[in-house]
Order: C-alpha cells, then structure tokens, then sequence
C-alpha cells in the first residue's frame, strides 16, 4: 500500500474516532438554564470537549510517548468518559437567587444522583452531584459559576480512585482526610 493511501486512511480513522468529540450538548442545556436565570447575561464558549472510552483510550497511549504527562495516565485509567466545557461570563448580574438548573434536579430527581455540595461564596456557585454504584462514585457532575467564568464537568468511571489518586499525590495521605483507596 502506498504512503498516500496509507495517510489517507489513518487520517480518515481519526476523523471516525474523534468524530462529534468536541460538542457536549448536555452540558450546552445546562449553560442555558443557567443564562435564562440571569437576564442580560451572556456565556460565550471558550472550550468544550468530550472523550468517550476510544478517545481515552488512544489519549492513554500518547501520554507514555510524553515523559511530562506520565503522571496524567494514572488519572485517565480511572475516566471512562468526560465532557468539559468553560464558558466566558459576560455581564452577569446579581447571582444570590440563582436556582440549581432543572437539567441537575431531573438527575437527582429520576436517575439516583447525589447532590454532593451546593456553595455559594465569594460570587461563586457551585453544584456538585454524584452517583454511586454500590460503595464506588461512578458519576461525577460539576457546574462552577463566576463573575467571569461558567465551567461544567460531567465524568464517569472510577470517580472516588480518580478523586482519592488526586488527594494522595497533592496533598499528601489519604488516610489523613478519612478518605478509603482501594
């Protein structure tokens, strides 16, 4: 086969696996909610990604060819799949009566989700929520509002490892904060 088949299957393969890997429209229905709720508000998107378990996978492979990333593979064996998107908050009013969005509410509401933390401090607001699996965080949803930024981040897979992995290599033991690794 030649070298310019070869490049253009290769090519046409990446376009295959990374097709529609950079829109998160779940995470979109959060961000209008949440711009329904502040009026005059605008959230310009600056980022949206989302990697399904090909895309980790083949984003595993390329890290072991980057001795800088090495310590990121450990984090993405535990994803089994992420979407993240960061906006750009412009003339955003007041925040103090902001609602969680409806989107949230139906997962805790319907699909067994948690609601892990509600934060409202110093201009921001913060949703956690999380779903188990047993004894295992298996979903993790985050939405972090600011005077300047809106970022969400919906992640599953090994989310309490992925989470205790990060305590323990920056903030040293995880026994000290009671968290449990296995």
């Amino acid at each position: 086969m030649g070298k310019p088949l070869t490049v253009l299957i290769g090519c046409s393969l990446g376009l295959t696996l990374f097709s529609g890997c950079l829109w998160a429209p779940d995470l979109d229905r959060v961000r209008r909610e949440i711009q329904q709720q502040l009026p005059g508000a605008r959230f310009e998107r600056q980022f949206a990604i989302s990697l399904g378990p090909v895309s980790l996978r083949m984003a595993r492979a390329l890290v072991r060819f980057v001795p800088e990333a090495e310590e990121a593979r450990g984090y993405l064996c535990e994803v089994r799949d992420v979407k993240v998107a960061v906006y750009e908050a412009r003339n955003v009013p007041d925040k103090t009566n902001i609602k969680m969005p409806e989107q949230l509410l139906l997962l805790v509401e319907k699909h067994h989700w948690e609601i892990g933390a509600k934060v409202r401090h110093s201009g921001e607001n913060v949703w956690l929520l999380y779903r188990s699996d047993g004894d295992s965080i298996k979903d993790l949803y985050a939405v972090v509002l600011g005077d300047d930024e809106l970022v969400l981040v919906r992640a599953r897979g090994n989310i309490d490892r992925l989470l205790a992995k990060a305590v323990r290599d920056h903030l040293g033991s995880v026994g000290d904060l009671g968290l449990s690794y296995n």
